[in-house]
């Protein structure tokens, strides 16, 4: 049965979607049967593996208007539920089943090594949802000054999650993206994320995500990293995080 994990923090810019994608895609080429989710309403994942406009979504699932397996879109390292802009209406509403998520992919695990979900830079019902659902989570931060302020909600949410509906929940790592190890403030911030990794019984993540042009450029033209600039300082970074994850997990 596969492996679940959510790409965290509710945050736009902190790289969960890119980290989404290129973690499915060096997966994918390492030969590992992946779903990807795409659980955020602005749909980055959806529209950078080329997809325009899907029959259906994931929302047709939670909806109940589709099974999950007639949803399912293939892209060359991954099988894709798409998203799309509806979703806001799950996030909004009053009255949202926590176990949706989980309960919608039930009946395709046994067809996947490992999921991955994308989640919208927002503690709602959508992140709750993909918390509820997965079996780890790797949090995306960038060494920024207000970074642990983000981590200290996602941590109160995370501990809900485990209290309330699923207690093996476990933060897998916190990734740090964009990371200059030259700058005297993003080794700083670095050190404090490191310490409160401790306090959440997690640690930072010994690879970190160098910035680079070449991912927004993947984006742009809507090519997985791996294959568009296989030898870009991101997509080293990802391929060696992907080995660092995939030791974590036990596989």
């Amino acid at each position: 049965m596969a492996i679940t994990i959510s790409i965290a923090l509710q945050k736009g810019g902190v790289g969960k979607s890119t980290t989404a994608q290129a973690l499915a895609s060096t997966l994918g080429f390492k030969h590992k049967k992946v779903l990807l989710i795409d659980m955020d309403s602005q749909g980055n994942v959806t529209y950078s593996s080329g997809v325009d406009e899907p029959q259906h979504t994931i929302f047709d699932i939670l909806s109940g208007d589709c099974k999950t397996n007639e949803a399912l879109i293939h892209c060359k390292y991954y099988e894709l539920l798409a998203s799309d802009s509806y979703l806001t209406n799950v996030e909004m509403s009053e009255n949202v089943e926590p176990t949706l998520l989980k309960n919608a992919i039930k009946p395709i695990k046994n067809n996947f090594d490992i999921i991955i979900i994308d989640t919208p830079p927002a503690l709602g019902n959508l992140s709750f949802n993909s918390l509820v659902a997965s079996d780890y989570v790797v949090i995306s931060v960038e060494p920024r000054p207000y970074a642990l302020q983000g981590l200290g909600k996602l941590h109160n949410t995370i501990v809900s999650v485990r209290d309330n509906l699923n207690p093996s929940l476990k933060v897998l790592g916190i990734l740090l993206i964009k990371y200059n190890n030259r700058t005297v403030l993003n080794r700083d911030i670095k050190t404090m994320i490191e310490d409160y990794a401790k306090q959440m019984n997690t640690v930072v993540f010994n690879t970190s995500i160098r910035e680079g042009i070449a991912v927004p450029e993947a984006q742009t033209v809507r090519e997985p990293l791996i294959d568009y600039a296989q030898n870009s300082k991101p997509n080293i970074d990802y391929k060696a995080f992907t080995t660092e994850l995939l030791k974590k997990i036990g596989e």
